[in-house]
Formats: C-alpha cells, structure tokens, sequence
C-alpha cells in the first residue's frame, strides 16, 4: 500500500510534522484521488518546506517502487524489505465525508488473482446475540473464507468460536457457547448474479459511482427508508475483494447515498484505530464503515446503538491469494455441489 511519509532532515531547520494544514491535505487528497492505482505497492515520500510565515506552503511528492510487493494486508502497509527503515507517516484528518471516501477509493491494495486461484479472506465478526429472556450478549468469531476467484469450483468456509463479549451495560448471561469449537466446510459455487461472492464476478460491475449506486438497489431490502438500504449494500461490498476499479465505484457510490456524517476517530473489533464515516439508521443506531487513518485502507465496519456503545461490526485482517483450498467436508444439511 502507498503510505505517505515525512522526508526526514528535508530542511535542517524545519520541525518534522506529523499533521499536514488544509493546504496540504488539499493537494494530497488530489493527489491520490488522480494518481494511477498500482498494482506493485509504491510508498509515496511527502515532504514540506515552509520558508517563512507568510510563505506559501510548497510539496514535494515523489514515487518509489519497492524491490519485492508484500502480500497485501488489511488495514497496513505492506511489510518493509529486510534492513529498511521506516520513518513515521504523516497523517492526514479528513474534513468532510466527500474526502474520507475520496481518500479510501484512491487507496491502492486491490488483490489480483489468476483464473483459478482463490482470494483467502481473513475477519473478524462480532453481533448481538440473545440466549433466553435477558441474555443478550455480543458473540465473536474468526471466519476465513478461500473462494474460486472464477466461481469455477468449491471453496471453503473455517468459522472459529472465540471468547463471547457482554452486551454494554449488562453481565455476561450463564451457559454461553463456548469459545474454541471450530466448523469447517465447503462452499459450492453460487448460481445467479447478486448472490455471488466472486472476483469474477465482481469484475463484471460497473466501474462508476452512479452505475455502483444503481446496483445497490439490487440487494434485498426496503422500508421506509431506501437510503438505509443502499448504505448496508455499501458495506457490504466495501469489504468485498474486487478489481480496484469496482472498489473505488463502491466508495464513491456511497457519497451519493445522503444522510452520511463523517464520525472521525472509531475503533473496528479488531481493536484498531482508524478513521470513520457512518449513517443512522431508522432504528437509531448508526453503521460506520472504518479506514486506516494514513493509508485509508478499508478497515471494517462497526454497529453503534441510540446510547453511542458499539454492539456488533467486522474487522478485515487480510486479503490474500492461493492456489488451493484446505480440505473439508460438506454440512450435515448441505448437498453436493
């Protein structure tokens, strides 16, 4: 992923930064909004000279490619070649939901597997739960997922139970699930359009906001608030592994989509800290999708009830390829595929 980082010693006698002015951010957003989105993992070097007060502010954006592109990992950079260093990246605060997600479509990361491979999805999830009358708890999980790039054969499903978390404000209610127990299965290729999950498949949706929009209205859903509606299907696909020209359209499709605000500082299951732009929903409670606060990679997303306490969400860990699927075995309710 492309990080943006202070040029260190640019000018002896200008401080090191670590926040950029509006100016800066400005050209910035322009910048990566603009800039071609590589597939080999480029860091950009940022630097900024300012030689008086009254000065303008002048920036300095440079390429480099690495030697060898790490693996792309959710929500960081990718892993530094052996001996490099890596100096502290400047961070840029989003003012507006417009330049959260400009930020977040530009962010480079896409994964880009061959025709049979599989695209090896790694999250964490967390949800309300209810076990009798009073026992509402969070439950939590870690689900890795391997699926045919192609939809062309089976993949595979490993759901890992993982310590149950209490609702906010109440106790942990008694005879929980416990954590540990682990339920391997196969995946069969989907049949039919808006219920596919594939790279593929993916690739074949349209590479613009209005076209993305348009395409939200296709997941179920209705009630008196459409828009309600069209943000969950956002979501949704905002953590979908897709082509970066479809991802892009996803993120630019949601700032069409009213009623958003720009949340700031939030925290994803994982625990991670990134920036966040969310929606209240006509329940009162608001879903907020979640980007790395330099890179602006995606995140995850969380569910924020009427009193502001986080009571569900996911956490993207990482995207990867592979060449094959582990073994498993059909469901007990599950047919051949």
């Amino acid at each position: 992923m492309n990080d943006l980082q202070p040029l260190r010693d640019f000018r002896s006698e200008v401080p090191e930064m670590t926040d950029v002015t509006r100016a800066e951010r400005a050209f910035v957003t322009a910048m990566r909004a603009s800039a071609p989105r590589p597939r080999s993992h480029r860091p950009l070097i940022f630097a900024a000279g300012l030689a008086t007060a009254a000065a303008a502010v002048a920036v300095a954006v440079m390429m480099t490619t690495t030697p060898t592109p790490a693996p792309r990992v959710a929500g960081g950079p990718p892993a530094s070649a052996a001996g490099s260093s890596t100096p502290p990246a400047v961070k840029i605060k989003p003012v507006s939901v417009a330049e959260l997600l400009d930020l977040a479509a530009a962010a480079p990361g896409a994964t880009n597997p061959g025709p049979g491979q599989f695209v090896v999805t790694e999250s964490l999830m967390s949800d309300m739960a209810e076990l009798g009358e009073g026992g509402r708890f969070l439950y939590a999980m870690k689900v890795t997922t391997w699926i045919a790039s192609d939809n062309s054969k089976p993949g595979v499903s490993r759901t890992e139970q993982l310590e149950p978390r209490p609702y906010p404000g109440q106790p942990l209610p008694a005879n929980l699930p416990k954590a540990g127990s682990v339920d391997v299965r196969v995946l069969c290729p989907v049949k039919g359009d808006v219920t596919r999950r594939d790279y593929a498949y993916y690739g074949t949706l349209p590479a613009d906001a209005n076209g993305m929009l348009d395409f939200f209205r296709r997941f179920p859903g209705g009630g008196a608030d459409k828009n309600h509606y069209l943000w969950k299907a956002g979501i949704e696909l905002a953590a979908a592994p897709m082509p970066a020209a479809q991802h892009a359209a996803v993120l630019q499709a949601l700032k069409l989509v009213p009623g958003a605000t720009l949340v700031g500082d939030a925290q994803d299951t994982a625990g991670r800290t990134g920036t966040a732009v969310g929606r209240v929903g006509p329940d009162g409670w608001r879903t907020d999708l979640i980007f790395d606060p330099v890179t602006f990679a995606f995140l995850g997303s969380r569910t924020v009830n009427g009193a502001g306490a986080q009571v569900g969400g996911s956490a993207q860990l990482s995207v990867t390829v592979a060449d094959a699927a582990p073994p498993a075995a059909l469901g007990p309710k599950q047919g051949a595929c």
